[in-house]
């Protein structure tokens, strides 16, 4: 999954000319070229990889941010409770320590050319769509014998493809495949609510190579 917030003001120097420009707009919240960048840099970051800007990465990255876009409206509306600043504190304390320690986050930071603040805001949305889903979509989750069943032949089938000896037993293979078509589930669900969601507002392509 793989995967916003407030609406940044555009950058505009002292001879007026504007120097950030518009992306996307998701009804009346706007994404700027500067968040789409932040994203791409940010998700590097994350993933220890370089920066890539090819066209699919900035597609994928703006797919992102209106996914996120779509999650906090609702959010907003339905009163789920947002997270706080402990839990990004927890999010960023993960990102130091895989990161090498905080001598080597500053680091990154530098590299990336991100600061706190804004590696922090974007943490605080991917937060937001993860509350989403297990409060949205994992209660009504669930997994009947038959799928698991099903699930264990699929299995088995390509065990015998690329393994010798012998196979994993149903009750061994109950739980992992239960928290997989529960995932499955779980990604179907929120596809189709994002699609639906799409259809309910007025998204606005400015960058059409975003499309």
């Amino acid at each position: 999954m793989r995967r916003l917030a407030v609406v940044f003001c555009l950058l505009v120097p002292a001879q007026g000319e504007i120097i950030d420009r518009l992306a996307v707009a998701v009804g009346n919240q706007i994404i700027t070229q500067l968040q789409l960048d932040e994203e791409l840099r940010v998700t590097a970051m994350i993933n220890h990889k370089p920066i890539v800007r090819s066209l699919e990465e900035r597609q994928d990255a703006a797919d992102r941010l209106v996914e996120q876009l779509l999650v906090k409206l609702d959010m907003d509306l339905s009163r789920y409770p947002m997270p706080g600043d402990e839990d990004v504190d927890k999010y960023q304390q993960q990102i130091v320590e895989a990161g090498g320690g905080p001598a080597e986050f500053e680091n990154n930071l530098r590299a990336y050319n991100l600061t706190v603040d804004t590696l922090r805001r974007h943490l605080r949305l991917q937060l937001t769509e993860l509350r989403f889903i297990d409060y949205r979509f994992r209660p009504d989750a669930s997994v009947s014998d038959a799928e698991l069943e099903a699930a264990y032949q699929r299995q088995v089938a390509a065990w015998k493809q690329s393994h010798n000896g012998q196979l994993p037993t149903f009750e061994v293979s109950r739980e992992p495949l239960r928290a997989m078509l529960l995932e499955e589930h779980t990604d179907a669900a929120l596809s189709t609510w994002l699609s639906e969601s799409r259809k309910r507002v007025t998204l606005i392509y400015f960058d059409k190579t975003l499309e």
